[in-house]
């Protein structure tokens, strides 16, 4: 029996040194994760890349690992999903440089998170990424053209009005996502949105074709065979971890992010640069 006990705590801490190594492992290794999809609508090829959740970590310094993975993909734009700060800390400057590195690479857009949206009183986010080169879209759309075609990518503000279904929710999120769902119907349309919980069920019903969210972390814990254990406002084992998720005519993509805004490590579950290539 005391042979036994000693069996169980020795396979007990080897499991726990385990999870304390591969922590450390994902929470520093930055991993390429490639989409492949076609649609109707596109005439020509988009390859792009998206990366979302920084929480102000560096890979390397001034974050040139990133930044030298990213250039390698030779994007035709870069995407960003938000957090790229931490609540904490009303410090934006590895944000700063960064997407003043991801500017001399390609065209970058942003959109705000929950984070960015907690220092929004003592932080001017508009003004500092616009600065840098790259573009903020808060509730707002640009017009990408490439081989003379026309291609919209938008951002929806962190904080739209849940209830959708509420003729008289007059917001100014309401009111562009209506629209941008109207202009998607005759062109190739992106949605740029921090949180998937709130918009995948809204996405089922639209004309746009892709959105590209981040916030969950990936379930920060990967579970072989279940899936991601938990997420900020999901909780345990939730439906939106990181992925690729269909919705009729439109596709979600969720990225798994980079950084951390709380102490506990990533496990099976990498750091990730999202790279998306369209027909």
């Amino acid at each position: 029996m005391k042979k036994f006990k000693i069996i169980i705590i020795c396979s007990f801490i080897i499991f726990l040194v385990f999870l304390l190594i591969n922590g450390i492992y994902c929470t520093n290794t930055l991993e390429i994760k490639n989409y492949k999809f076609k649609n109707e609508k596109l005439n020509t090829k988009l390859h792009f890349v998206f990366i979302s959740d920084l929480h102000n970590k560096e890979f390397g310094d001034k974050n040139r690992d990133l930044v030298s993975k990213i250039k390698e993909q030779t994007p035709d734009f870069i995407a960003v999903g938000g957090d790229m700060v931490t609540r904490y800390f009303d410090d934006d400057s590895v944000m700063k440089e960064l997407l003043s590195q991801f500017s001399d690479i390609a065209p970058t857009y942003c959109v705000l998170g929950n984070h960015e949206r907690a220092l929004s009183d003592k932080l001017d986010f508009k003004n500092d990424i616009n600065n840098t080169g790259a573009l903020m879209l808060d509730n707002d759309l640009i017009e990408f053209e490439k081989d003379e075609e026309k291609i919209l990518i938008g951002g929806l503000s962190d904080f739209p009005y849940y209830d959708f279904d509420a003729p008289d929710y007059e917001t100014p999120e309401r009111y562009f996502w209506d629209d941008f769902c109207k202009k998607s119907k005759d062109n190739f349309s992106i949605l740029l949105h921090h949180q998937p919980e709130y918009i995948g069920d809204i996405a089922k019903g639209s004309d746009i074709d892709l959105v590209l969210c981040g916030h969950t972390h990936g379930g920060l814990i990967q579970i072989p065979f279940i899936g991601g254990l938990i997420a900020p406002n999901q909780g345990l084992f939730p439906k939106y971890d990181k992925g690729e998720f269909d919705f009729k005519d439109t596709k979600m993509i969720i990225s798994s992010g980079l950084g951390n805004s709380n102490p506990v490590p990533r496990i099976n579950n990498c750091a990730e640069i999202t790279v998306i290539d369209i027909n």
